[in-house]
């Protein structure tokens, strides 16, 4: 396995029709199944921690947010990840400008872009190929990279945000939900 291999299963999974990146990523578990080895599996999740980690960067927090009207640790691997789901080339292309992502996605009303599934694409092959229920032994297996630690400078103001992403800012940003995001996450405290 390496990056190479890694990339041309993600694009593999992408050609494959599917209605949304949860049906995606199902086709990815499907061929990580199908196409490698236990041991393939384990250093395909590698491959993607880093590609995670690797977009870890304040811009692409900070896209985080205006495209999902929510930001939390869960909210922004999600995001990374459904990244990655979206193939090396686009994923190069947010990297270097979050307003790409206009080009890839279209907003709806309850954006839910669903990068969580990728997360589960490898554990659900590997359980699948050794016939096992063990996640824990899955995941005592992956060696995650060092998080980098990131200066987050939020923006003080909606225009702020704007300057920032014009376009993301533009086809995203949605007041109503950030609202609705803000009392759901006060609702789970209580």
């Amino acid at each position: 396995m390496n990056e190479q291999i890694f990339w041309e299963l993600i694009d593999k999974a992408r050609k494959i029709p599917a209605g949304n990146f949860e049906t995606q990523c199902v086709n990815l578990t499907e061929l990580l199944t199908e196409e490698l080895s236990a041991e393939e599996i384990v250093a395909f999740e590698h491959i993607l921690r880093e590609k995670i980690e690797e977009a870890s960067t304040w811009t692409i927090m900070a896209a985080t947010f205006v495209v999902c009207s929510f930001i939390s640790d869960d909210t922004y691997e999600d995001f990374r990840a459904w990244m990655v789901g979206q193939g090396k080339e686009n994923f190069y292309k947010i990297l270097r400008d979050p307003n790409e992502i206009c080009n890839i996605v279209k907003p709806s009303r309850d954006l839910e872009l669903g990068g969580e599934f990728m997360l589960f694409a490898a554990v659900n092959a590997y359980l699948d190929k050794t016939d096992s229920d063990d996640e824990d032994a899955f995941y005592e297996m992956i060696e995650h990279p060092d998080e980098k630690e990131i200066v987050q400078k939020w923006p003080e103001s909606k225009n702020d945000y704007r300057k920032m992403f014009p376009q993301l800012y533009d086809t995203f940003w949605n007041e109503d939900r950030i609202q609705q995001k803000l009392e759901e996450a006060e609702e789970e405290e209580d």
